[in-house]
């Protein structure tokens, strides 16, 4: 095993829920030897497909110890498992943005074991010098149940939304009306003429309505629980326009926010600044790239919303100068939802919460929490 011992390896792992597979690549100076590739090519042989749990993470260190290992593997649900399983046995291993992996998106010869081998030669590339793709930030598993939390109140909220369309649907279709056009038709005076009318389908709809509201409120308890003291939530909690869920999410999703560099690139972790003309080397009026997270755009644009319709700020006014040049509202709206993520940066940055009149603020966190705000926002876009 002499000349095999001590060698600088790229390791690529496909991962899936059940099995992996990876692929190691010599990373050293030169060219390995023969000896060097034989060892290479049975370790390949033997991890084709081995477990995606922690005996088979385990192997796999264990077949290569002695090696300085450098892993390299596409963010997806599971890769958050395998990063700290891999971190638990010591290993170098980072999380690439699967966007970037042309080699592996673009590819006409997709299988796990190409995969596993663009991978790793992504992995060589990279401990060369060359940059081909962005690393993603795995989060502690603290702040991924915190993640899934607000995810499941997401859920709920998306869920009693679809219950409204239903019944307004139902109520149109059977030529049925209430007692007044209410403006949230799962309030509980809407919800008791539904359950009153002994209609079946509307009975049920509303049953369901009191329960996800129900759900939702306990659930914003218990975030606000999970949340307190946390440093960056309560800095984004002091902006007039968000609400528990959406500083929550915020929070969860920045994290560690030594980094980003400034405003800009904290904006494009959200996928909030302009696309790159590839063919000119430049932004021009592309449209904002969605990287990133999509409820979490979702959410900052409606604390965006929030906030120039009822709080008075750079921000606010910025949004009425657009509406003023002839700019739609969604435009408008999207250039501030920027701003306001960079102004976010630069809270957090000076450890400073936003000043804001406690009463309008208190107004307006109720707002950004209502099943009013996706409604009051459809209606807008039409404008």
């Amino acid at each position: 095993m002499g000349e095999t011992q001590n060698m600088k390896l790229a390791v690529g792992i496909d991962v899936h829920k059940e099995k992996c597979v990876a692929c190691a690549v010599y990373a050293g100076q030169g060219e390995a030897t023969s000896k060097q590739q034989y060892f290479l090519d049975r370790f390949e042989d033997g991890f084709k497909r081995f477990p995606s749990d922690g005996r088979g993470m385990l192997d796999m260190v264990r077949f290569l110890r002695g090696h300085e290992l450098h892993v390299l593997i596409e963010n997806s649900t599971k890769s958050h498992d395998i990063y700290w399983l891999l971190r638990a046995l010591d290993v170098d291993v980072i999380v690439a943005h699967a966007t970037d992996l042309y080699r592996i998106t673009k590819s006409v010869r997709k299988n796990d074991d190409n995969d596993a081998r663009e991978l790793a030669g992504y992995m060589r590339r990279k401990l060369m010098g060359e940059v081909e793709f962005s690393v993603s930030h795995i989060p502690s598993h603290e702040t991924l149940e915190k993640r899934e939390l607000c995810r499941f109140d997401m859920n709920d909220r998306s869920e009693l939304t679809a219950v409204k369309l239903q019944i307004r649907s139902h109520l149109l279709i059977r030529g049925m009306e209430l007692s007044k056009k209410y403006s949230d038709i799962t309030s509980i005076s809407a919800l008791d003429e539904l359950t009153a009318t002994k209609d079946t389908i509307l009975m049920l709809d509303a049953k369901k309505a009191k329960e996800l509201k129900l759900r939702i409120l306990f659930t914003d308890r218990i975030i606000r629980q999970k949340m307190w003291n946390d440093r960056i939530f309560e800095i984004v909690w002091s902006i007039p326009g968000f609400g528990v869920l959406s500083a929550a999410y915020l929070a969860c999703m920045a994290d560690d926010m030594s980094r980003f560099d400034d405003g800009r690139a904290f904006a494009a972790s959200f996928g909030l600044t302009p696309k790159l003309d590839e063919s000119a080397d430049k932004s021009k009026n592309c449209g904002i790239s969605r990287r990133g997270d999509a409820d979490m755009r979702r959410l900052i644009g409606q604390a965006t919303f929030v906030h120039v319709t009822r709080a008075e700020s750079f921000i606010s006014e910025k949004y009425k100068r657009l509406r003023a040049r002839g700019k739609h509202h969604n435009e408008a709206l999207v250039a501030c939802a920027n701003s306001m993520v960079r102004m976010i940066f630069a809270l957090i940055r000076d450890d400073r919460p936003y000043s804001a009149d406690p009463e309008s603020l208190a107004e307006t966190r109720v707002y950004a929490d209502s099943d009013a705000l996706e409604d009051d926002m459809e209606a807008a876009g039409k404008d």
